[in-house]
């Protein structure tokens, strides 16, 4: 060993303690300019722990060197308070350990100095280093231990977590990622690259106990909302018609974290689509195979709008041949067929075809040739045969009563 006999243990600690007037002065000094999170030890949230942790670890090093038996108590106590100081305050590890190798280098330097000034062997030199470096691993695992003790939470405070960490998610404009990173740690959640969200009609009751632990859910805003890490798995829809028995379902698109909020909006808007009888009313739908539904009718607004500036010429036609011409412009604008093709599913006559497409030409006019005008025209009329689904007979149903549990 290093320093083998007592006599010579006792000599050095009393040699170190001589030499350490201001050192914790110092080390505090140099953490407040280094890690931005203790930027005024003396008055930032960990002031009051802070100088007394520097200050305990220094006697108690020390009083070590002297007796390697000595009681460790105090410092233990100390440094598992600094550790839950820092869960205490929503911080991380990152500060604390920032800190803990500020604190080794300055103490370091410190130590070389007086080696140097006392001419120490080098033998003890080393073993100084040695017993620094694993002294300092000693501290920041008590901290942790202090750490995972005040980050420990109750089955509620979990839950009230994860409900903040999702509304968090999907805050706009959007959060800063470290925020995101830091609550989801605290709600012992782990960030995903992708998610998929899945949203319910308002009333309906989830069976909590079906969802995995890893899914973030909303249950207290305008309709259930539950974010899935990852794809939407065999696996997955298997869980969640488990939690939303014989209720409607609908699965937004799979995207990256940041981007969530848009697929849930996606999702919810689908929803609505289901109520008004646009899109099919299935026991699951996955919002994929409707974005073009979605897109069409994202503001419908708009798409009136454009039905008047695009069809103007054709409105003041009666109903009945108005409706034949905009059929008939929608099949061929769709198929881009012969007149022969479109007839046959409209169950006209070609001929019938040619006609309404001469009478559309001269009402149209350049809008009938322009490809752009072209892709408006059937934007609009494919809007309109949507809207015109739900006002059929049995379109437009606002859904089954909840009957989950």
């Amino acid at each position: 060993m290093w320093l083998e006999q007592e006599t010579g243990r006792r000599e050095l600690a009393g040699l170190l303690r001589s030499e350490m007037d201001g050192l914790a002065g110092e080390i505090c000094a140099e953490i407040s300019e280094a890690v931005p999170e203790y930027a005024t030890p003396c008055q930032c949230e960990s002031g009051p722990v802070m100088r007394p942790a520097v200050e305990q670890a220094i006697v108690t090093f020390v009083d070590r060197i002297a007796e390697p038996s000595a009681s460790s108590r105090r410092l233990i106590d100390v440094y598992r308070l600094l550790g839950q100081n820092e869960a205490h305050h929503d911080r991380n590890l990152n500060a604390l350990q920032a800190a803990f190798r500020v604190a080794f280098r300055v103490a370091w330097h410190r130590t070389t100095n007086i080696c140097a000034r006392h001419e120490l062997p080098s033998e003890i030199v080393a073993g100084l280093a040695e017993a620094q470096l694993e002294y300092m691993d000693e501290l920041a695992s008590i901290s942790v231990e202090g750490y995972l003790e005040a980050s420990a939470h109750s089955p509620e405070e979990l839950a009230e977590l994860r409900l903040r960490l999702l509304r968090l998610i999907l805050e706009r404009p959007a959060a800063p990622r470290q925020a995101i990173t830091e609550l989801a740690g605290r709600a012992d959640w782990t960030v995903p690259a992708e998610v998929t969200p899945v949203v319910v009609r308002p009333g309906v009751r989830l069976v909590r106990t079906a969802l995995s632990d890893d899914v973030l859910a909303d249950l207290d805003g305008p309709g259930p909302r539950l974010l899935l890490p990852g794809r939407f798995t065999a696996a997955r829809r298997s869980m969640i018609e488990a939690a939303v028995p014989r209720e409607r379902i609908v699965v937004g698109v799979t995207v990256p974290l940041e981007e969530v909020a848009d697929s849930f909006r996606w999702a919810e808007r689908a929803l609505d689509l289901i109520a008004e009888g646009i899109v099919a009313d299935t026991r699951l739908t996955l919002c994929e195979d409707h974005l073009l539904t979605l897109w069409l009718m994202s503001d419908p607004q708009l798409i009136d709008e454009l039905a008047r500036q695009r069809l103007a010429q054709l409105a003041e036609m009666p109903a009945a041949k108005q409706k034949a011409l905009t059929e008939t412009l929608r099949v061929w604008l769709e198929s881009w067929s012969t007149a022969a093709e479109v007839g046959n599913r409209l169950h006209v006559h070609p001929q019938t075809v040619r006609y309404r497409l001469n009478q559309l030409k001269e009402s149209l006019g350049e809008r009938f040739t322009d490809p752009e005008s072209r892709f408006g025209l059937e934007l609009v009329l494919r809007a309109q045969r949507l809207r015109d689904r739900a006002a059929r007979p049995g379109g437009g149903r606002t859904g089954r009563s909840s009957q989950a549990s």
